[in-house]
């Protein structure tokens, strides 16, 4: 029995977000208190589940969206976090410190910017 192209949409946006929402539940919880999900099964499983049925969503869809707003949104996001993690990780580069935290939150957009053209 075959699904018809707007059913397997669905069910993989169903599985999607219901994979990443519980990933990120279950990860939140194991970061307030360290061992509560972990000791039981892993948390990326769900990680994988969401990787699985985004890869599936993305094959069921007919036609693409460009939404330039949404990708400068994430490409901030990812930037500054990248940032963060430069800066807290970069104690030994002393003076240097400052500059490199700066060039590495435009990373995220060179890199964005060499994929599209």
């Amino acid at each position: 029995m075959a699904m018809n192209q707007q059913t397997q949409a669905t069910l993989a946006k169903t599985g999607f977000y219901v994979s990443f929402v519980a990933y990120v539940c279950f990860w939140f919880l194991d970061l307030l208190r360290p061992g509560f999900v972990s000791r039981t099964f892993s948390v990326h499983v769900f990680l994988l589940a969401s990787l699985l049925f985004g890869i599936w969503w993305s094959l069921t869809v007919k036609e693409y969206v460009d939404r330039p707003w949404v990708q400068m949104i994430f490409i901030g996001a990812f930037g500054l976090l990248v940032s963060v993690v430069t800066w807290a990780s970069g104690q030994g580069l002393g003076a240097l410190r400052v500059l490199v935290t700066v060039l590495v939150f435009f990373v995220p957009l060179i890199v964005w910017n060499l994929i599209r053209h």
